[in-house]
């Protein structure tokens, strides 16, 4: 019989996000962010480890709810996912994109229906004349939009937010990065913005997570990740990302990355990141590297610190 192939997209992960937080995880396609969503809203659940969503001083376990208690979470837990084309019904009307989620959830009052759509619409930017359109007729901003209205209708703890802006030109990123930050900041909701463009994660995030191979190799305050970064990996992702300000392009530190992301079945020994990168030591081989504090709420995994 043949040995069973283990797929680790995730590995050894601990991360907190906070009440109002915007907390972006950025990496390569493959690096895990998308699985680590899933698990962090129980859409996936994990082959170890825990997941723990903590409201008003209770602690609940995702991984474990059940029944009427997992009905509960759907209304807390959330996630945007990163295609509007193919998360919504094409041949729906806005009005029952959002009425059936309400009902499921046990809205019933048909005034009450209409009061929570029409306020969430106002919250996304959408006018109410939209309700009666097919999704079909809508353009791609504005069906992300109905996608963030769609969860934004039950007041959820924590928001998974998948790629929201990498279908959308630029002209319409900002739009949405402005409803999860005032979402977040008045209303305290909790956001994990994954995304693979640090452009997007210096403006949208509070704290930013580097992934790569199912590790996080760095996290820390969003200015000291894009300002101060550290480990080489995400001195990579810095200098792939585009910039306009001539200072940052003289300051970034220039890295020369070998090879492509490894296939998840495939995983180096040690730093995982070693193969590719140009700082590496002996060390770097075989041993694995802890994330350390190199400075106050910023953390490396790296035998360089």
């Amino acid at each position: 019989m043949e040995k069973p192939i283990v797929v680790k997209a995730a590995d050894g992960v601990t991360l907190e996000v906070g009440k109002g937080e915007v907390v972006a995880l950025v990496g390569e396609s493959g690096s895990g962010k998308t699985t680590l969503g899933r698990v962090a809203i129980g859409l996936t659940q994990p082959s170890s480890g825990k997941v723990t969503l903590i409201e008003n001083g209770e602690e609940t376990d995702v991984g474990n709810a059940k029944g009427r208690k997992w009905k509960e979470l759907r209304r807390r837990l959330q996630i945007v996912f990163q295609d509007p084309f193919s998360s919504l019904d094409p041949n729906m009307r806005v009005y029952d994109t959002l009425r059936i989620p309400l009902q499921s959830q046990g809205v019933k009052d048909r005034a009450e229906l209409s009061r929570q759509i029409n306020e969430v619409l106002q919250r996304v930017g959408l006018p109410s004349q939209l309700l009666s359109n097919y999704i079909f007729q809508l353009s791609g901003g504005q069906r992300q939009r109905i996608g963030i209205a769609r969860v934004l209708l039950f007041n959820p703890a924590l928001v998974v937010a998948d790629e929201p802006v990498s279908m959308l030109d630029a002209s319409l990123k900002g739009d949405i990065l402005q409803i999860i930050a005032k979402e977040s900041k008045e209303r305290g909701t909790a956001f994990l913005f994954i995304t693979h463009e640090m452009a997007v994660a210096r403006v949208a995030a509070d704290r930013i997570a580097v992934m790569y191979l199912g590790k996080v190799v760095e996290i820390g305050p969003a200015d000291k990740v894009i300002g101060n970064a550290r480990h080489p990996y995400t001195q990579a992702l810095l200098q792939a990302s585009p910039t306009i300000d001539p200072a940052r392009r003289e300051v970034s530190v220039k890295v020369s990355v070998k090879g492509e992301l490894a296939i998840s079945t495939e995983h180096p020994p040690g730093c995982k990141f070693h193969p590719r990168c140009p700082f590496v030591m002996e060390t770097c081989k075989t041993n694995v590297p802890e994330l350390k504090e190199i400075e106050p709420d910023h953390w490396v995994s790296c035998w360089l610190y």
